[in-house]
């Protein structure tokens, strides 16, 4: 039998074709950024959740260092003001240095001053001394923390400034309840001296290895570009620091007051101070969530969607009749106040001219921090007055009503200044390139 030999055919088959070896590099690349921008977030978020938190221990300190020097509350209390306006300046000039320096030189004035003034408020012995480390405490350390890490984070997550910004605010809520509660703890246990002596330990020992991991982002900031016939960077800034102002009035007298109205609602204590947590809970939720929302729609649309609601609220605290009620509205207010706050901040972000993020930031949040204490002020004001709160939250309110008033002279000087098209690029951002798609 004769057997027949086969054929065979040889064909080459290619390869599996893999990423080119430039565009594995690429993603590597982008992976390493992305989790340097990650980290950096990280570390401006507790950061800023410690700063915030240092103003807040005046509340906790307040009632042992006038128990023992017999001073008046009120001087005490003072000290918390002394703060807020030395940081609100420092922010100022601190924002200016992180913009041509780096910003690790400049946080690490954060890092130190904090703690050495806790360490030197151990042997507190007069006034004087009390409204002195308070102020180099706002001014060169707080102040080095606020304005320039909140622009640090936006320049990591540039194409989510929103967000960023939302995450780093939400540590300060955080650290408003958390820094306060641990020095109350210390204070029961060890005492007030001895309190911010570990205070002032435990400050350095965490912030300064957190400013040394600190890096400049390797991306240009959000530079608003000065094109002929836009609009100006002055004027949208002098807009937004008055609009700043006058928010912060509204967002304060309820921030400062409400523990004293749930009391007087008849809430025991711990019941009246929980309206306060609620509030701080619901605004980290806010700060995120309405920096992602300044991402998708707009900066400008978001801050004056949160500060209509933050009005509104204001004007209703005093009718809530019961815990429940009041606590309700503590939550929603909690909400849109926070979203307001980071939406002027990516605002600011936003209008900042060529190389001063940092300075422009830190103008709108010295006009806040002032807004803060004039809201505080008035409501005990006219609590004295008219015995109720009434006039108080009804003041608080209108402050809101006139910056909305403001916000929407903003809006119509953009829309102006920046013509059809960029006007609406500008408060439509992230819809744009669809829509310039579908108009092709």
């Amino acid at each position: 039998m004769k057997v027949g030999r086969q054929s065979w055919t040889y064909a080459l088959i290619a390869p599996e074709p893999g990423p080119a070896p430039q565009a594995r590099w690429r993603n590597a690349a982008q992976t390493d950024f992305m989790n340097s921008a990650v980290l950096m977030v990280a570390v401006c978020t507790v950061m800023v959740a410690m700063a915030f938190g240092a103003v807040g221990t005046v509340a906790v300190f307040l009632q042992p260092i006038a128990a023992e020097f017999a001073w008046p509350r009120a001087d005490v209390a003072a000290a918390y003001s002394v703060a807020t306006v030395a940081t609100g300046l420092g922010g100022i000039a601190m924002g200016h240095f992180a913009d041509r320096l780096p910003v690790r030189r400049v946080a690490l004035f954060g890092a130190l001053i904090p703690g050495i003034a806790f360490m030197l408020l151990s042997g507190l012995q007069s006034t004087s001394a009390l409204y002195v480390l308070h102020a180099v405490m706002g001014l060169v350390g707080i102040g080095a923390i606020m304005a320039p890490l909140n622009r640090l984070a936006s320049l990591w997550l540039a194409g989510n400034p929103g967000l960023a910004i939302g995450i780093v605010s939400a540590g300060g809520a955080a650290g408003q309840g958390l820094v306060p509660y641990f020095a109350r703890y210390l204070i029961v246990t060890e005492g007030w001296r001895q309190a911010y002596w570990i205070l002032g330990l435990l400050f350095i020992a965490v912030m300064v290895p957190l400013a040394f991991l600190l890096r400049d982002a390797p991306v240009a900031g959000n530079a608003r570009p000065a094109a002929g016939g836009g609009p100006s960077a002055v004027r949208l800034l002098a807009l937004l620091s008055l609009a700043a102002l006058l928010c912060c009035v509204c967002m304060g007298t309820p921030l400062v007051h409400v523990v004293t109205l749930g009391s007087d609602r008849g809430l025991g204590g711990r019941d009246a101070a929980g309206l306060l947590a609620v509030m701080m809970v619901a605004g980290m939720a806010g700060r995120v969530g309405f920096g992602r929302l300044s991402d998708r729609f707009g900066s400008l649309q978001t801050y004056i969607a949160a500060s209509a609601g933050q009005t509104a609220l204001a004007f209703l605290f005093p009718y809530a009749a019961s815990g429940a009620q009041l606590y309700v509205v503590s939550a929603l207010f909690g909400l849109v106040f926070s979203g307001a706050m980071t939406s002027f901040l990516s605002c600011a972000r936003e209008y900042a001219p060529a190389g001063k993020t940092g300075l422009s930031l830190g103008v709108v949040m010295f006009f806040g921090w002032t807004g803060m204490a004039l809201g505080a002020w008035q409501g005990g004001l006219f609590y004295d007055i008219c015995g109720d709160y009434f006039a108080s939250f009804a003041n608080a309110s209108a402050a809101g009503v006139a910056n909305l008033l403001v916000l929407a002279l903003l809006l119509l000087y953009v829309l102006r200044a920046s013509g059809t098209g960029k006007g609406f690029s500008t408060l439509f951002p992230a819809r744009l390139p669809q829509l310039q798609e579908k108009g092709s």
